[in-house]
């Protein structure tokens, strides 16, 4: 993989990971009503859970991979247009409450998984745009399966971290922090589309 590549793959996940979504706010609220060590149940859910699709998008992308070799060039593009409108959604979406209760346990951070579009489009995107174009082999999807779901992972654990303070900060900075994250986000899409 080239490194204009890896860098603009690394800024994908970072972003993807540590921007409010499902996870992240379910692990949020889960750290602010039931402090970190409580919420592990639901920690471990979601960890699980995000391994499940991670796997799955390893597997669908492989398989519709081999059956046609124009797939990963329309998926590219699919997974530049959905950055580039994840950009558009953090440029300008207002910060979200986040507080909102949810139903905090193993199974239900689990099952959210397999039906956060945000965690499935993830694993199609870093697939079909930043790993199988430059090597398939099943070492690499291997190593693949596990660095996405541990960068994923590692954005709900901060979330649960710093829930309270993090709402905080995004309240009072969401401007600026959102702006950042959409240009970092589109120059994510240069590399997949002159790379």
């Amino acid at each position: 993989m080239p490194s204009a590549v890896l860098s603009a793959f690394l800024v994908f996940m970072c972003i993807t990971a540590f921007t409010p979504g499902p996870n992240n706010i379910l692990a949020m609220s889960a750290g602010i009503r039931l402090g970190f060590r409580k919420s592990l149940p639901v920690l471990a859910g979601i960890c699980c859970g995000f391994w499940g699709v991670m796997l799955l998008c390893c597997l669908l992308t492989a398989s519709l991979t081999s059956l046609s070799e124009r797939f990963v060039d329309v998926m590219k593009y699919v997974g530049c247009l959905y950055i580039a409108f994840l950009s558009w959604k953090i440029a300008f979406t207002k910060s979200e409450d986040g507080t909102a209760e949810a139903r905090t346990g193993f199974l239900a951070g689990c099952i959210l998984q397999f039906v956060n579009i945000k965690v499935i489009i993830y694993g199609m995107t870093a697939y079909s745009g930043f790993i199988l174009p430059y090597d398939d082999s099943l070492a690499t999807r291997i190593a693949a399966v596990g660095v996405l779901t541990f960068f994923g992972s590692s954005g709900t654990v901060v979330w649960a971290l710093t829930g309270a303070l993090l709402q905080r900060f995004f309240r009072a900075y969401a401007r600026v922090i959102n702006t950042v994250m959409a240009l970092l986000l589109l120059a994510c899409v240069v590399p997949l589309l002159f790379g």
